[in-house]
């Protein structure tokens, strides 16, 4: 049996409403056979990120085996950086999370440039959530890595929130163009459930593709089915479920 990483998992309560316990998050992997998940907080409803990391800190000290972390700011906030900068120097953190889209700043920006320099510092991945119209576009992602070269960019849902098929082709020229840029198949929306992944590992690219279901938000046994009828080998499928992020994250 694969032994699967959860490379996009959230954990605590969102200001928009969504929450996940860590409790909860356990049963589902347990149901589903995941092995590991990488954590990160809501946008917290008091806007504390640092607090917000802290109770992912200790949901990974708990269970050190199933939970790494994801330390995530609001770079717009002054202070942001000393906040990535500490979360990371600590055992329980193994990348950095940003979502421009709720934290309203363009990724390829002057305010998440600090983000990306102290990843790069200390040889950090960073997760973004990308797709998003104006502020994480695929090309937006493709400029930040040719800028950021030693700095390992994941583009959850692989860039296709925007549903356009402009999109797609975007995100392929991103990860073929840019070796430092890699993709998790959480809510993957086109070219049905595996026709994405089919096209990358069809380019060699398939050790740039990581699994991640985006929880709560994504339906884990959809999400794994993207993989899991996907018309690549077994091999490959290990990979994307396991290997490849056991080998980004340092897991």
């Amino acid at each position: 049996m694969v032994k699967i990483i959860d490379s996009n998992v959230h954990l605590g309560i969102s200001a928009y409403g969504e929450k996940q316990s860590t409790r909860q998050s356990l049963k589902l992997m347990d149901k589903f056979g995941i092995e590991a998940s990488i954590v990160s907080t809501f946008t917290p409803p008091d806007m504390s990120f640092e607090d917000a990391n802290r109770a992912v800190e200790k949901a990974v000290r708990q269970d050190p085996k199933r939970f790494r972390g994801a330390a995530r700011i609001d770079p717009r906030i002054s202070g942001s950086s000393g906040i990535i900068k500490k979360f990371l120097k600590k055992k329980a953190f193994v990348c950095v999370y940003l979502n421009p889209f709720e934290q309203a700043f363009k990724v390829n920006g002057s305010i998440a440039a600090p983000s990306f320099e102290i990843a790069e510092e200390l040889d950090s991945p960073v997760i973004v959530e990308s797709g998003y119209p104006i502020v994480s576009l695929p090309l937006q992602v493709a400029e930040v890595a040719r800028k950021f070269r030693k700095v390992k960019i994941v583009m959850a849902h692989s860039g296709q929130l925007l549903a356009s098929g402009q999109s797609e082709s975007d995100a392929i020229y991103a990860i073929s163009e840019n070796s430092n840029v890699y993709c998790d198949t959480s809510q993957l929306i086109l070219s049905g459930l595996g026709g994405f992944i089919e096209q990358l590992v069809g380019k060699g690219l398939g050790k740039r593709i990581i699994f991640g279901s985006n929880s709560p938000y994504g339906e884990l046994s959809l999400e794994l089915m993207r993989v899991e009828k996907a018309n690549i080998s077994e091999k490959e499928k290990q990979a994307i479920l396991s290997e490849n992020a056991r080998e980004l994250f340092g897991i």
